[in-house]
């Protein structure tokens, strides 16, 4: 079990600065400059967290997969496919997700059910609850526990790296190749929940979406794993380039979302961004059902947001399914097994 120790300020903002993902080669904002002693600050508080923090270990693998950065990297979709390279080759019979169900209001740990809603366990986990049984869990070393007295082989963690209550033996950093590490600096003067210098030792691999436009990988030891992905459409999806589309969503960094809709040709006529994790409620789908019609227009969002609509507009609603493909397969698994051979040797 975990002891419980120093919490960190809440410096976390509701929606994401600008000047957290400037150009490289642009000079620091007044605001950055300003909420730099806070970033300094949060550092401290997180070290000193770490330290304190017991971690203790499952007789099961466990792979987490973490980001550096708030808001939506690619986590989800990551473990959605690792648990897919788990299966097809069966590396373990009964992998389970693990997370802690942000957005949600339970703690666990608990298995949850098709019939779970939203505000009650996260988004998140009901996304994926559609590809293996998914735990719940605040506190994850009981989270894990639970899933090992259920069975299972091997847990997949969706976030976590900074929580060091359950012993992780695969550390894996999901990076947007678009969004990098931002301007490098820590909560709230920048994206970063740590420093870079500071997380690197903990972590196996990196797991890169999209082009590297930030150079990140000249920020990586030259000796860590780099594993090249990407966020694709579904091949099955029904979306329409002649339709005309209003666009939504509740991220971290919504941007993505918009742009991923566009680089399909679809005709976004209009967009509504939201607070991370945002509840929507119906007065939020009246208004966006009124903007919608007056451009003749569908609306559309990520498969994350479409769990948290009431059900009264779902059927109003359309979403962009995707999933993350990852360019050589045959590497990672190779990596996987790899490492969790040593394990057994150990």
């Amino acid at each position: 079990m975990t002891q419980r120790s120093l919490k960190r300020p809440n410096i976390m903002p509701r929606t994401t600065p600008e000047f957290w993902y400037r150009a490289n080669s642009a000079a620091p904002s007044v605001e950055e400059i300003l909420l730099a002693p806070f970033g300094t600050l949060y550092q401290f508080a997180h070290r000193i967290k770490l330290k304190r923090t017991q971690t203790a270990a499952v007789p099961i693998p466990v792979i987490c997969v973490g980001n550096l950065s708030v808001g939506g990297s690619g986590k989800t979709p990551t473990c959605i496919a690792l648990n897919a390279l788990i299966k097809k080759h069966k590396l373990f019979k009964n992998p389970y997700f693990l997370t802690r169900g942000y957005g949600g209001h339970e703690t666990g740990p608990r298995r949850i059910t098709v019939h779970d809603d939203a505000n009650a366990v996260g988004d998140e986990p009901l996304l994926l609850l559609k590809h293996s049984n998914t735990i719940i869990s605040r506190d994850r070393y009981d989270g894990a526990c639970h899933a090992h007295d259920l069975d299972a082989d091997c847990i997949l963690m969706d976030d976590g790296l900074q929580n060091m209550s359950l012993k992780k033996d695969i550390s894996f950093i999901v990076v947007n190749g678009k969004m990098g590490f931002g301007n490098g600096k820590t909560l709230p003067s920048g994206p970063l929940r740590e420093p870079l210098d500071f997380a690197l030792p903990r972590i196996d691999g990196v797991i890169l979406i999209g082009e590297d436009e930030r150079n990140i990988q000249q920020q990586l030891p030259a000796d860590l794993p780099v594993f090249k992905a990407s966020i694709q459409p579904d091949a099955d999806h029904a979306l329409d380039t002649a339709q005309a589309y209003f666009a939504f969503c509740g991220l971290g960094y919504p941007k993505k979302f918009y742009d991923t809709l566009r680089a399909m040709d679809l005709n976004i006529v209009d967009h509504q961004s939201f607070p991370d994790h945002h509840s929507y409620d119906h007065d939020d789908l009246d208004r966006l059902r009124t903007r919608a019609a007056q451009n003749n227009a569908t609306l559309i969002t990520t498969e994350k947001d479409y769990v948290r609509v009431p059900d009264a507009f779902r059927k109003e609603v359309t979403t962009l399914p995707v999933h993350l493909a990852l360019h050589d397969e045959s590497e990672m698994l190779t990596f996987l097994t790899g490492k969790l051979g040593a394990l057994k040797e150990q």
